[in-house]
């Protein structure tokens, strides 16, 4: 796990990036709810003034003067977007798997301003791609990379390496730096500038991350300032000390949130991310000026943003299958919504309604601030003709291109309202096994389908495996009707044959029981029949059926990779009443030690 703080000039909003041949000192303020205006952040400068992060602007303004710094109000929704834009580089660079970090209703100890500063990834099964075999030196090459996009972006960070997302983060905001990254373009930078103006990092050993906590101040927890507050009183200063106490007494005094987010950065529990979504070819993105929780407002904007997202579908006749809303809180993790549809389509008052109604679903825990359009997945539209006695015969091709049929729209509506996995379809699976040759499935959750090319076969020449076929084909031969009773394999079912399959297939095959197996005549006298020989009667569900026909076997066996070999002879056989049943003989996993004996038979289905 990989944590960035990145910062700008040394100041943590990023919306203070300034060139570095910039000597101008910079000095941000905002408004405190309780404190009135005070220090937001400053730039190196700055704080070797004497300025501090959380003073008061009135006595940081003299402080400022001395060093000749501006005073400028803190952009806070620019800080964000600047962060949201170098977690998408950072995405697209270094790892899949990256994300802002999620704040809490209450602001950390330590913290300043209640806005996220630091960005988190999954680094597991990327770090190879940046060095040879060696884990560490791949390590060592992700921070390089990401050390080289901050430096185009004229920022400077701390960055940490753990196992836990709860260690990475407590290392890369409150850990003394291991060493330092020094890329190209810090060596040539300004005398003045010392080593404070380079990327620091941090990388614990795996299975280290104990070990690492143990120096680190408790507010490195992500805790809130109370629980600081008495923690300190208690003479507990740093983790290594808080692992020492007992657990039970530490949940009963301090709350359970610590016990959790003990677990969390020691691995006993597992922290899960949210990653930024990976960026759609149609999207379309608002900030809002003024964070708000009506629906109404927030209906009428994702209405504009559907309209902004699907405009270059329309020359490309192309419709939406799949459209997701993304909406970011001011305090609290975004809240992703997602529709699918069974048919794709263009029109944007039905993609707004089916989005409003999954808005409707969901509760908003706070006000909106940032709202994501994509389309996720889309497919190319199919045109039907309006009937010359409907009412939409006047309607033009190009309307018809965004329509969809009557029965894509109930499927739609009955997925919002009761869920994707609810409305369900059928298809033919390629499972050997009778039973599951049909699997049902979601029906407004489409499957991207692989294009696979095939080879052209010489129809003039045949390869040996074919030959083999054709000779096995040849051997299995239709029995005679007029025969009572048939031995040996009759003939195999065929694609031709519409009696192949039964009608119906039974839920649970039914185990029944042979009674008697016919002998063969030879010149030695009478004998057994042969494995493939079918037993003379049967007893089905308590009655004792004789057997006047039979076709088969036809042999169904599993794929060695589906898991433990199943293998089956069928028969269709056709009883002395004249009902027709599929049949099967068990013959276990082909193991020598399967006897005659020790064989199964069950019936599986009824042709009529």
């Amino acid at each position: 796990m990989l944590a960035t703080t990145p910062t700008a000039a040394s100041a943590e909003p990023l919306s203070t990036t300034t060139s570095s041949t910039t000597l101008q000192p910079v000095v941000l303020w905002h408004a405190d709810p309780r404190r009135g205006r005070v220090v937001a952040a400053a730039c190196p400068r700055a704080i070797r003034g004497g300025v501090r992060l959380g003073m008061p602007l009135a006595q940081a303004t003299d402080l400022a003067a001395m060093t000749g710094a501006v005073l400028e109000p803190y952009d806070r929704d620019a800080d964000r977007q600047a962060l949201q834009s170098l977690a998408i580089e950072l995405q697209t660079h270094l790892s899949p798997q990256t994300a802002v970090e999620s704040l809490q209703r209450f602001k950390w100890a330590g913290r300043h301003r209640h806005d996220p500063e630091s960005i988190l990834a999954e680094i597991q099964g990327v770090t190879h791609l940046f060095a040879g075999h060696d884990a560490r030196q791949g390590e060592l090459g992700l921070l390089s990379a990401a050390a080289k996009i901050l430096g185009n972006r004229n920022l400077i960070a701390r960055m940490a390496i753990a196992d836990t997302l709860g260690t990475a983060w407590a290392l890369a905001n409150h850990a003394v730096s291991q060493s330092q990254v020094i890329t190209a373009e810090n060596k040539h930078k300004n005398s003045e500038h010392d080593n404070r103006d380079t990327h620091q990092f941090f990388i614990a050993p795996p299975g280290g991350c104990i070990a690492a906590l143990q120096t680190l101040p408790c507010a490195a927890l992500r805790l809130h300032p109370d629980v600081i507050h008495t923690l300190d009183r208690l003479g507990v200063s740093t983790i290594g000390k808080l692992l020492q106490l007992p657990r039970d007494g530490l949940a009963t005094r301090l709350g359970t949130p610590l016990c959790d987010r003990i677990a969390e950065a020691t691995g006993e529990v597992e922290e899960s991310i949210i990653a930024i979504a990976s960026q759609c070819e149609h999207a379309a993105t608002l900030e809002l000026e003024y964070p708000t929780d009506a629906i109404d407002l927030l209906a009428d904007r994702i209405a504009r943003l559907i309209h902004d997202a699907t405009a270059g579908l329309h020359p490309l006749k192309r419709g939406v299958l799949r459209l997701q809303c993304r909406l970011e809180f001011s305090q609290h993790p975004p809240l992703v919504l997602e529709t699918g549809l069974f048919a794709p389509t263009l029109d944007g008052s039905y993609l707004t309604s089916l989005m409003i109604g999954a808005l409707e679903a969901s509760r908003l825990v706070s006000e909106v601030t940032r709202i994501s359009l994509g389309v996720l997945q889309h497919a190319a539209l199919s045109s039907r003709q309006p009937s010359i006695f409907g009412p939409d015969f006047t309607a033009s091709a190009h309307d018809d291109w965004t329509l969809q049929t009557e029965a894509a729209r109930l499927i739609d509506a009955l997925s919002g309202r009761l869920g994707e996995e609810a409305v369900r379809g059928v298809r033919v699976s390629d499972d050997p096994l009778p039973e599951n040759a049909i699997v049902d499935f979601p029906m407004t959750a489409h499957r991207l389908k692989t294009q696979t090319k095939k080879a052209q076969r010489n129809s003039r020449a045949l390869t040996a495996k074919q030959q083999a076929a054709a000779a096995a084909d040849a051997f299995d031969v239709a029995s005679p009707a007029s025969s009572p009773r048939t031995l040996g394999f009759g003939h195999g079912p065929q694609t031709t044959d519409l009696g192949r399959r039964p009608i119906e297939l039974l839920k649970k095959p039914l185990p029944i029981t042979p009674v008697a197996v016919t002998c063969e005549r030879t010149a030695h006298g009478s004998v057994p029949a042969t494995i493939n020989s079918l037993p003379d009667h049967f007893r089905i569900r308590g009655q004792l059926e004789r057997v006047t026909r039979h076709w088969g076997p036809e042999r169904i066996e599993t794929r060695w990779w589906s898991g433990p070999l199943i293998r089956r002879d069928y028969y269709r056989i056709e009883l002395e009443n004249g009902s027709r049943l599929w049949i099967y003989c068990d013959l276990g996993d082909g193991t020598p030690t399967a006897t005659e004996q020790a064989k199964t038979w069950f019936m599986h289905g009824s042709f009529a």
